[in-house]
């Protein structure tokens, strides 16, 4: 896979809030109120909340996210 197509297949990558808690180490209820309070950009997808790869690369690099979800 060519490097430009596995970055726009990144870019599409959608994590759920339990996939998150061991990446950055903090409860599942911490994700929840961070998503509530802006701090991590997130969408409801089926009932549960997502989190693109772009907006946790900007959480973690502390960045404000450019996708507006």
């Amino acid at each position: 896979m060519d490097k430009d197509r596995k970055a726009a297949l990144d870019s599409l990558r959608l994590y759920t809030l339990t996939e998150l808690e061991p990446v950055l180490g903090v409860s599942h209820q911490t994700l929840v109120r961070y998503v509530k309070a802006g701090k991590l950009k997130a969408i409801k997808v089926e009932g549960k909340w997502r989190v693109s790869h772009e907006n946790l690369k900007a959480y973690v690099n502390g960045e404000t996210s450019t996708d507006t979800q």
